[in-house]
């Protein structure tokens, strides 16, 4: 039995007519996996919606990670240029050092020309006051005054004659700011018995008559010249004659 093209329009009309032969139709003529394409397309196209909007989420995160690189190169900008700042700075700041270091070498060689001549015009002035009390009391100086290095300095050293004729070595340190300590330790320097063979060795064998002098005198300083039994003087002259010549052992 053949199928005509009237019997096709009467089974068009019947499924129009009957909506439940369309659906039993469709399941007779459509495959399973066929069936299912309108379910999977639905799936597809929420798939879709989801991707995009997962997408667009990206998009701002990345957007943002962009905003912020671009603040990062801003500030990687500012530092660099800040960099730039501080090696010039460091640059003029070593070439102040050197500078610097040149100005205070310059100033220690001036301080140390400084204390040269302020410690020989202090020995000068003190060889001065001393020669004159001395002469004072009928002392003759001999030959010109001098100083000695034994291990440590003898600023003045005069030899000469006292009024009972005895040849003696006047030696004297002097400071210009003096102590008790001073006192007490050139006192004691100048009664060793080595510091006076030193001294014999350098052609100055005794007795000795000590000095101390200074431009300034701290409290006590008198007080322990006249302990020690050693003369004191000043710029104004004497303060404190010494109460003995001091003998090497050999002489005693």
């Amino acid at each position: 039995m053949s199928f005509t093209v009237t019997d096709f329009h009467d089974l068009t009309r019947l499924l129009y007519e009957h909506p439940d032969w369309r659906a039993e139709m469709r399941r007779l003529v459509l495959s399973d996996e066929i069936l299912e394409l309108p379910a999977l397309v639905r799936q597809l196209a929420e798939a879709q919606s989801r991707s995009e909007e997962r997408l667009s989420g990206v998009e701002e995160r990345l957007s943002g990670v962009e905003e912020r690189l671009s603040g990062v190169e801003e500030r990687l900008s500012r530092v660099e240029a800040a960099l730039e700042r501080l090696a010039e700075a460091q640059k003029r700041t070593e070439q102040s050092i050197a500078e610097l270091g040149d100005a205070q070498r310059g100033l220690a060689t001036a301080v140390g020309q400084l204390n040269a001549a302020f410690g020989a015009t202090i020995e000068e002035e003190a060889e001065s006051v001393i020669q004159t009390i001395l002469e004072r009391k009928g002392y003759r100086l001999l030959a010109e005054p001098l100083s000695l290095i034994v291990d440590g300095e003898v600023d003045v050293v005069m030899p000469m004659e006292s009024p009972e004729g005895e040849r003696v070595w006047l030696v004297a340190e002097a400071k210009a700011r003096l102590g008790r300590r001073q006192v007490r330790d050139w006192a004691q320097r100048i009664r060793s018995s080595g510091w006076q063979g030193r001294l014999a060795a350098r052609g100055v064998p005794g007795p000795y008559l000590v000095y101390v002098y200074g431009i300034r005198i701290d409290p006590k300083t008198e007080e322990e010249a006249k302990e020690q039994g050693i003369g004191l003087a000043t710029g104004r002259g004497e303060r404190l004659p010494p109460t003995a010549l001091v003998r090497p052992p050999s002489e005693i």
